[in-house]
């Protein structure tokens, strides 16, 4: 009896008790379940979205009283402890202060990450497929790797093997190499090269595949 909590088990048998009066009035007969007052589910159902709307005010409430905690900002009590505060520089030890100053700038620098730039292309892959497409076709053979190497710019060489190899891939040049890692020819190949045209096909060719 010392260890029992009464109230609680008290509860217990009042509910139970009450679920069992609610199944013995549903195996009475309908007649009789309407002379009593009507479905006995229904008082069940009632408490049972009294609960519901109880439960619901509660969490509001709980989620509240989070919010307002986070919200409330935090005070620091000073003690005034009649005059002013002298700092004894010999029980400060150094290290720590600058270990502490250290990991404090390194958790400013990771929640405050520099901002991201952009930098605009100097160099455009359209620009340098007309341009190879021309030195190509008067030429008639050019070494790709000789014309990359003259080129000191490592975006403008970016963009000249990105165009190469779209040229290619457009059927604008040919692209040939005799043996491994040996220099790569250009020569005209069989489609003709239009900015234009060429933009306007592979728009088309999207639309219709989408």
């Amino acid at each position: 009896m010392q260890r029992l909590d009464l109230e609680l088990a008290g509860e217990f048998l009042w509910m139970a008790s009450w679920l069992l009066h609610l199944k013995s009035r549903t195996l009475l007969p309908k007649a009789s379940v309407e002379e009593d007052g009507g479905d006995p589910r229904q008082e069940l159902v009632n408490r049972l979205l009294e609960y519901r709307r109880v439960k619901d005010v509660a969490e509001y409430l709980y989620d509240a009283d989070v919010v307002r905690r986070c919200l409330w900002e935090p005070r620091i009590e000073t003690v005034n402890h009649g005059g002013e505060l002298e700092l004894d520089w010999e029980d400060v030890d150094l290290r720590v202060l600058a270990r502490t100053y250290l990991e404090v700038m390194d958790r400013f620098a990771a929640t405050h990450p520099p901002p991201l730039q952009v930098i605009p292309l100097r160099f455009k892959v359209q620009d340098k497929m007309q341009e190879l497409y021309d030195t190509v076709h008067q030429q008639k053979l050019m070494p790709l790797l000789r014309h990359l190497n003259s080129r000191s710019d490592p975006e403008e060489i970016v963009a000249l093997v990105v165009a190469t190899l779209e040229l290619v891939r457009l059927g604008g040049v040919r692209a040939e190499q005799r043996r491994v890692f040996a220099e790569i020819f250009l020569r005209p190949g069989p489609q003709g090269y239009d900015p234009a045209t060429t933009f306007h096909q592979e728009i088309s060719e999207a639309a219709d595949g989408s």
